[in-house]
C-alpha cells in the first residue's frame, strides 16, 4: 500500500508537455526543461526527429520524448496525433513552444473543452494583430509568453488573457574547441539579406580593415541563395577575405558554442531602413539578444535601438559612419561589460527560469 506521503507527492507532481513540431526554436527548450525539473515536475517532449537528434542533452531532463515525422502526416492527422499523445500521457499542462499556425489551431480546437491547460510561446507580435488563425487559437490559449520585455509591453491587453516574458538563456555547457587568438565579432546565422544589412556590413568592415579583428558569420551561408555568392565576391574585391569568415555548412552545437564563447562581441546587423528592420525589434526579437544574455557576450547595436531598455546593459551603440572607432572602443571594454552582465539579475538563468515557472504556476 502506498504511504500517505507518496500519495501526496504524486498529487502535487504534474506532467508538463513541451510541444515543438515545427522543427525550429529548439534553443528555447532547455531553459524550460530545466525549470520544470527544478520545480519537481515531469517533462514530456513532443517534437520532430531533427530537433531531438541535435539536442541529445534534452534526454536527461525528460521523462519521455515522442518524435513525430511531420512530413508523414496531413495537417489534421498531425494535430490529432499530438492530441492523442497529450491525452495518453495524462498531461496536466501543455506548453506550445511555437504557438501559431494551422496545426496548432486544429490542436486547440480539438482540446477546446478539455480541462488540460495550454500555454503558448509567441515569437512575433504580428500574430496578435494580423492573424485570424491566432484569434481561433486564443479560444484555448489564455496565457502567452514572449521572449522580450519590450515586445511584451507592446502587446495590446486583452480581457481574460495574460502575457509575460522570459529569456531562454540556458545553453548546454561545451568546451571551447580552440585557443582564442584574434579579436572576434560574431554575426549569428549565415549570410542572408532578409535578416542582415549585408551592404552596411561591407562598408563597416572595410572601414575597420584591422588584421587582428575577425568577423564570423556563425551559420550556414547557403551558396544557392543569390545574395551569398554576390556577398562573397564583394568580400574578395574589397580585400576583406582575411577578416571575414563564413561557413557553407551547418554548424554542430559544439562548434557554434565554441565560437560564441571565444567571441568578444555579437553583431546583429539590424539597421533601420533595411529588410532586417522589418523583421527585428519591431515585431520579434533577434536570437542575437538571447545569445548575448545567455553567454554574457555584449552586443553592438545600431544607435536607433538605444531606446530599448532591456538591451542597454548588454550593448554598445554605433552609427555606421563611425563604426571603426566605436568597435575598437567596444573591444577594449567588452570584458568589463561581460562582467557587468554576469552581475545583472536580469541576465541570471535562475531568475529567468523562476519567471517561467511562476507564470506556469508550477
Amino acid at each position: 500500500m502506498a504511504s500517505p506521503f507518496s500519495l501526496y507527492f504524486r498529487w502535487v507532481m504534474k506532467v508538463i508537455a513541451l510541444v515543438e513540431i515545427g522543427g525550429s526554436h529548439d534553443e528555447c527548450l532547455l531553459t524550460q526543461l530545466h525549470a520544470i525539473r527544478n520545480r519537481g515536475h515531469q517533462a514530456l517532449l513532443i517534437t520532430s526527429p531533427e530537433v531531438a537528434a541535435r539536442n541529445p542533452a534534452f534526454e536527461q531532463y525528460v521523462q519521455k520524448t515522442i518524435t513525430l515525422n511531420v512530413s508523414e502526416y496531413s495537417r489534421k492527422k498531425l494535430s490529432r496525433k499530438v492530441w492523442v499523445c497529450l491525452k495518453e500521457n495524462n498531461v496536466d499542462l501543455a506548453v506550445l513552444n511555437t504557438a501559431q499556425g494551422n496545426v496548432i489551431r486544429d490542436l486547440c480546437l480539438k482540446s477546446l473543452f478539455h480541462k488540460m491547460e495550454f500555454v503558448g510561446i509567441i515569437h512575433t507580435t504580428r500574430m496578435f494583430t494580423e492573424s485570424f488563425t491566432q484569434k481561433v487559437i486564443h479560444w484555448k490559449i489564455k496565457k502567452y509568453l514572449l521572449l522580450s520585455k519590450y515586445l511584451c509591453n507592446k502587446v495590446p491587453s486583452k480581457k481574460g488573457m495574460k502575457f509575460d516574458y522570459f529569456y531562454p538563456i540556458r545553453f548546454v555547457e561545451m568546451p571551447v574547441l580552440a585557443e582564442k587568438r584574434d579579436k572576434s565579432i560574431c554575426i549569428l546565422g549565415g549570410v542572408e539579406e532578409r535578416r542582415k544589412d549585408l551592404q552596411g556590413f561591407l562598408d563597416m568592415a572595410e572601414s575597420v580593415k584591422d588584421a587582428s579583428i575577425r568577423f564570423v558569420f556563425l551559420g550556414k551561408s547557403d551558396p544557392s541563395k543569390p545574395e551569398v555568392p554576390v556577398f562573397l565576391d564583394a568580400i574578395k574585391k574589397r580585400g576583406l577575405s582575411d577578416i571575414v569568415q563564413t561557413f557553407d555548412h551547418f554548424l554542430d552545437q559544439q562548434t557554434f558554442a565554441s565560437y560564441i564563447q571565444n567571441s568578444d562581441l555579437i553583431l546583429p546587423l539590424i539597421h533601420p531602413g533595411t529588410p532586417s528592420a522589418d523583421q527585428y525589434f519591431k515585431n520579434q526579437i533577434s536570437g542575437a539578444m538571447t545569445a548575448s544574455f545567455g553567454y554574457k557576450t555584449p552586443m553592438m547595436l545600431h544607435q536607433a535601438y538605444e531606446h530599448i531598455e532591456e538591451m542597454q546593459p548588454a550593448s554598445f551603440y554605433y552609427e555606421p559612419a563611425s563604426f571603426s572607432e566605436t568597435v575598437k572602443k567596444a573591444l577594449e571594454m567588452s570584458k568589463s561589460k561581460s562582467e557587468e552582465m554576469r552581475n545583472n539579475p536580469a541576465f541570471s538563468i535562475e531568475e529567468q527560469e523562476r519567471r517561467y515557472s511562476d507564470f506556469l504556476g508550477l
